[in-house]
């Protein structure tokens, strides 16, 4: 029984490629801000066939890391954040 109900379970989708609205959900930034690290080659360029341009999931992973690793990420304290004394 346990075999059955193992086999009927929906295995997730891991999808390879993805639109530039997913590749931007993936980094949960909008369209905008994935546009401009994709120009400012922070981001990969995709892959475009025909009229699509798809981005490789891991590529658009690989590319976050780097941004960390290389010490991109702004972490850099910039001054008082209006919002650091906001309560809610």
């Amino acid at each position: 029984m346990k075999q059955q109900a193992e086999a009927l379970a929906p295995r997730p989708i891991y999808k390879v490629a993805v639109s530039r609205v997913r590749a931007a959900e993936l980094l949960d930034v909008s369209t905008g801000t994935f546009d401009d690290w994709v120009r400012r080659g922070l981001m990969p360029k995709g892959v475009k066939i025909g009229a699509l341009r798809r981005w490789d999931a891991e590529e658009i992973r690989a590319s976050w890391y780097d941004i960390k690793e290389q010490g991109l990420s702004g972490d850099e304290d910039d001054g008082e954040n209006p919002f650091d004394y906001a309560v809610g």
